[in-house]
């Protein structure tokens, strides 16, 4: 009798076989491939399954009583995608402890994923990284008939390397170890291979080793946001502005290549790149919703889903950049854009009025007339030449999921940031959390209360795009989760950011109202939020600041501002998103206070840092202090926040992480001087430095911190390492 599973491990059972009786009895633990469907009545009715694989039949195949109030039923299903429904009292619903669904005639079933048992197991337990030095673990897992595993095909192998045999192997418990020694920092993917002693070869599984990660999570780190286009060309060139803001400015892979050997993304405490999409896109202009001819620059228009543009640099281009990200400790995400591709794509050509793109004589463009987005926002196109998937077929949903996992094993990254979430089924970004997460090990453990994530887990964070306020946290709330994407980008902070330190449409109390109410919300998720102060689809932080990020982005785009006080308030921003929870994301630009209106002017040319003005200057030097100090910090990458003082005009707040070096942070944008009361029990007491401008500043009971208009302090204790000057 097998033990009741947990609802998370009863997705796993699903995905790999791992309920404990595998292997139990005598002789090498083997593979138990059926599936199990557990149910608990709610008093309606006799408790049955149906299931795509008798054809739905009715009523239903009985549950038997397990005990404890439990019901299951043991299918042994062929290999394979199965739908199933639970009915009680002749009424369907979706199983609730599998998160995984497909769907059957448009109506949304639960999925069972079953095995293939005819080959074994291969399944890696654990990867142990001290320095240098890497120990994996792993199990072998026979088909039923019990053959053992051969000791002499246990190996893994790095791409290019040579085969590494197992350091020990126990057939008798399918146990095997293997160790590798004096490895550079970086990312090593270990292809894992394993047989049985009549040759029957398990599938490979990756192992992912990182030594010496830029940081040892994605929660705590910095992400940079580039547009490739728009970036840097090949060798690093600086670029000239394109023809038009909607035309081909001619930045490279190479050219991303280029900055990451230089050292600009180490300088400015960097520990992750998400690159724009990849995809080959289509050559011709197309007109935007603005009526402007565009060229495919961004990557949106996605022709070969599974193609690298060759005007970008191709494949080689792209692996050149994974691999050079990787040899510094960097990870990097792919831009996914699952929901819709080119007209001209051959996936639509050949599958067109075939049930995988809404298509039908009733199709509209999102926004258009009766073609609301609140009412079509899952049926749209997005553009008229933008073909949107159908993700109730099933094939459909497939090679979607696919595609998110091909890009990983051809390119070896590390996660996806994906594209519209919201024009998709929650069940879609499901199955691709699921798919990512089961891709690669050791696996990361998404429960609430669950260790820290591991190293080698692929990360998947989604484009949610809301406006501010509670309505914003609670729509990308609904894709997180322990079943769902790991994290979202934080819109409703972004909005209060603009308005509260740079247009003054609100005070910082808006800010921390925010922050207190995503934190109750998401409070023992595990999701990890971006946070940002703008994006490439928005008007540029500094711009709106002064009151021109609505200007129109063709015929009167913003100057890039002289004034002062906007750069001191771009200053503050970033001051802002560093120092607080999460994964501060920096959009190409942010660093330099680039100007720019919205969509496209959001997406201008990186500036040569040769020709910054002062105040860029200054912007910039902030971000390669703070970011670098970040990395330094534990309080200010994993430290709890707590207000110590919030008002319209003054904010103030600590991170600490218990480490006995927290990290007090203080903003102004009072219209004179303030003297910032420190209450009771907000710091403790003793000699602190500003990391900024190196003041030694001693805390005591009932001191106060003095504050200049638009400016801010970041404190840490004197005996803190992390306020020198050489942290870069």
């Amino acid at each position: 009798m097998r033990r009741k599973l947990s609802a998370h491990a009863w997705i796993l059972a699903l995905l790999a076989c791992v309920a404990p009786s595998c292997g139990a009895g005598e002789g090498p633990p083997t593979r138990d491939c059926a599936t199990v469907i557990w149910a608990k009545p709610t008093g309606r009715g006799d408790l049955r399954v149906q299931g795509s694989w008798d054809g739905w039949a009715s009523p239903g195949t009985p549950l038997l009583p397990h005990g404890d109030g439990w019901f299951l039923i043991e299918l042994s299903l062929p290999p394979g995608e199965h739908g199933y429904r639970v009915v009680e009292g002749g009424v369907s619903r979706l199983d609730p402890f599998n998160p995984l669904t497909t769907f059957h005639d448009d109506e949304e079933v639960s999925l069972a994923v079953a095995p293939d048992c005819s080959a074994p197991e291969l399944r890696v337990d654990a990867v142990e990284v001290r320095g240098g030095d890497v120990t994996v673990r792993g199990t072998f897992l026979a088909v039923p008939d019990e053959a053992a595993l051969d000791p002499s095909t246990v190996l893994a192998q790095e791409p290019g390397g040579a085969q590494i045999a197992a350091s020990q192997v126990d057939p008798g418990a399918g146990t095997f170890t293997l160790s590798l020694e004096g490895l550079p920092r970086g990312k090593h993917t270990l292809t894992l291979a394993a047989a049985d002693v009549l040759g029957r070869a398990a599938a490979p599984q990756k192992a992912v080793a990182w030594v010496a990660p830029a940081m040892p999570a994605w929660d705590g780190g910095l992400l940079y946001h580039l547009m490739i286009d728009r970036f840097r060309g090949d060798g690093g060139a600086p670029l000239s502005p394109p023809a038009t803001p909607g035309s081909r400015a001619g930045g490279t892979l190479d050219g991303v290549r280029a900055e990451i050997e230089r050292g600009t993304f180490d300088e400015l405490g960097v520990t992750g790149l998400w690159l724009s999409p990849v995809y080959t896109n289509p050559i011709e202009l197309r007109a935007g919703r603005d009526g402007r001819l565009y060229e495919g620059y961004h990557g949106y228009w996605p022709v070969e889903p599974r193609g690298v543009d060759p005007r970008i640099g191709g494949d080689d281009a792209l692996r050149a950049v994974i691999d050079a990200a990787h040899r510094r400790g960097l990870r990097v995400i792919f831009d996914l854009v699952p929901n819709h591709v080119y007209e001209s794509s051959a996936r639509y050509l050949d599958r067109r009025n075939q049930g995988w793109f809404n298509d039908g004589p009733d199709h509209c463009v999102c926004g258009g007339p009766a073609c609301g987005w609140g009412d079509h926002l899952q049926t749209c196109w997005f553009a008229p030449y933008l073909p949107d998937v159908r993700w109730q077929q099933p094939d459909a949903m497939r090679t979607g999921v696919d595609d998110a996992l091909f890009w990983m094993e051809a390119f070896d990254a590390d996660g996806v940031r994906i594209d519209a979430v919201p024009m998709m089924p929650r069940a879609t970004t499901r199955r691709m959390a699921a798919g990512l997460r089961a891709s690669a090990a050791p696996r990361r453990d998404p429960r609430p209360g669950a260790p820290d994530p591991v190293e080698g887990a692929l990360f998947s964070i989604g484009e949610v795009f809301t406006g501010p306020g509670t309505l914003g946290t609670d729509t990308y709330r609904y894709f997180l989760g322990p079943d769902g994407m790991d994290g979202a980008f934080d819109f409703p902070l972004m909005w209060a950011i603009r308005d509260a330190f740079g247009a003054d449409r609100a005070g910082f109390d808006a800010v921390e109202a925010v922050l207190a109410q995503t934190d109750a919300a998401l409070r023992g998720s595990g999701a990890v939020l971006g946070r940002m102060v703008d994006n490439h689809d928005t008007s540029r932080f500094i711009s709106d600041a002064i009151g021109e990020g609505a200007a129109d982005p063709w015929e009167s785009p913003p100057a890039q501002p002289e004034s002062p006080d906007a750069y001191a308030r771009a200053r503050m921003a970033l001051a802002l998103l560093l120092t607080l929870p999460g994964l501060p994301v920096l959009y190409y630009g942010d660093e330099l206070a680039l100007a720019g209106a919205g969509d496209p002017d959001s997406r201008r040319v990186l500036p040569d840092l040769a020709a910054l003005s002062p105040g860029q200057r200054s912007v910039r030097d902030l971000v390669r202090r703070l970011g670098p100090l970040r990395r330094c910090s534990l309080a200010l990458r994993a430290g709890a926040r707590a207000p110590i003082a919030v008002s319209s005009d003054v904010y103030a707040y600590r991170r600490d992480a218990g480490d006995g070096s927290p990290a007090l942070v203080f903003f102004s944008k009072a219209p004179m001087t303030t003297e910032l009361p420190l209450p009771e029990g907000a710091a403790p007491p003793g000699a602190y430095v500003d990391v900024l401008s190196g003041e030694a500043v001693d805390l005591a009971a009932g001191g106060a911190i003095s504050l200049d208009p638009l400016t801010f302090k970041i404190l840490l204790p004197a005996a803190s390492p992390c306020h020198e000057s050489d942290l870069l």
